[in-house]
């Protein structure tokens, strides 16, 4: 009596290289455009929370020179940073006048502009293409203004 071998197949216990490349690929075709959605995304939010930043030390600014400029009513230009608040990159420049040629009433309407920047490159000038947010408004000179101030 002859005596045959029996091949026993033994269960697969893992993968070819062929179905990893395939596996790697259908992950990597939808990651890579959940991370550019990602990037975009946070890149959106960084410039968001600067624009905010800028237009509230803007508004800062301007009412400390609204009150200044009631109480004292003099003409001047600032310009500063927001260093002690741990903000160094952000800087303003602020001018008070009440010529005519600025659209004041000398005497009686006082131009206050204020301008917040992203000084990006350090150079404590507002460049082109630096962000920016500026704020412009009116102060009339009124006998209540000076009361006060008194």
């Amino acid at each position: 009596m002859r005596r045959t071998r029996l091949h026993r197949r033994l269960p697969q216990t893992g993968y070819s290289l062929l179905e990893l490349v395939a596996a790697v690929a259908l992950i990597a075709g939808t990651l890579v455009p959940a991370m550019e959605l990602m990037r975009d995304g946070l890149e959106m939010s960084i410039e968001t929370d600067r624009r905010m930043l800028l237009a509230g030390y803007g508004v800062s600014e301007m009412e400390r020179l609204l009150g200044a400029t009631a109480a004292v009513w003099t003409t001047g230009a600032t310009t500063g940073d927001f260093a002690a608040d741990g903000n160094a990159d952000v800087r303003f420049d602020a001018v008070v006048s009440d010529d005519p040629l600025s659209g004041g009433i000398v005497g009686a309407l006082m131009d206050l502009q204020v301008t917040t920047y992203w000084d990006e490159d350090g150079d404590d000038t507002l460049d082109a293409g630096e962000p920016r947010c500026d704020f412009r408004t009116k102060l009339g000179r009124f006998a209540t203004y000076e009361a006060i101030a008194l």
